[in-house]
């Protein structure tokens, strides 16, 4: 399946039939001995009260909130995330998933093989890395938003921003692994340490569309997730 590359603000249909699929960010390592960008993504599953998406609230009080700060663990008893022995973590339904975190943007270029067994080249090997996946046919009914949003960590104390990042990218891809569509994080996210990259919305016949947001902002991850709670 070709792949459609999305402008800022440009969307994506979803076919209705497909139950699940999976999203994450591309990018390259700095050149030299610079520091390694470790960008994180986080999806947050949201309602819309009265039908208006800008009052977006988090469902369930986070219950479908792919981010760490929900991720249960000795410092977080009451963290709504099950967290996997291979570091991955998931919603409790199973609706939702995060793999286990990159730090350095090189990934796992893991082998992928055709229906001949023959080695093919898939995404995986641009250096595919913050990774997570949704089973629409799964989510709750009252989910109308997944809010994609993807942060630098530790971006203050290296004094990173997107700006500096190389060739970032989000993709979504099917099942199978194919491509569905891309959005190019561009230069116009210099300066900013907190992006809002996209968002799958929910239509009225049930499909769902992957729409590119590209805001970017200085807001911190707690600030993001707060004005989702207010």
């Amino acid at each position: 399946m070709a792949t459609f590359n999305l402008s800022k603000g440009q969307s994506f249909q979803i076919q209705k039939e497909m139950e699940l699929v999976h999203s994450g960010l591309v990018w390259d390592p700095p050149e030299g001995s610079g520091p390694a960008f470790d960008l994180d993504v986080h999806c947050f599953a949201l309602v819309h009260p009265g039908g208006d998406p800008s009052r977006a609230r988090l469902y369930n009080d986070g219950s479908h909130a792919l981010c760490y700060a929900f991720v249960r663990g000795p410092a977080n008893p009451e963290g709504s995330l099950k967290k996997n022995p291979d570091g991955s973590f998931q919603t409790e339904d199973g609706s939702m998933w995060h793999e286990r975190d990159d730090r350095t943007g090189r990934g796992g270029a893991a082998a992928h093989h055709d229906d001949d067994g023959d080695e093919k080249e898939g995404h995986h090997g641009e250096g595919f890395r913050e990774e997570f996946k949704i089973v629409l046919a799964k989510l709750p009914a009252e989910v109308s938003e997944l809010a994609v949003w993807s942060t630098i960590h530790d971006a203050e104390r290296k004094r990173q921003d997107f700006g500096k990042v190389k060739n970032a990218y989000i993709e979504v891809c099917d099942a199978m692994d194919d491509e569905l569509c891309r959005y190019q994080l561009t230069s116009e996210f210099a300066g900013k340490t907190t992006i809002q990259v996209a968002s799958f919305l929910r239509q009225p016949d049930g499909s769902w569309k992957f729409h590119a947001v590209g805001a970017g902002s200085n807001a911190g991850l707690g600030e993001v997730i707060n004005a989702y709670l207010s």
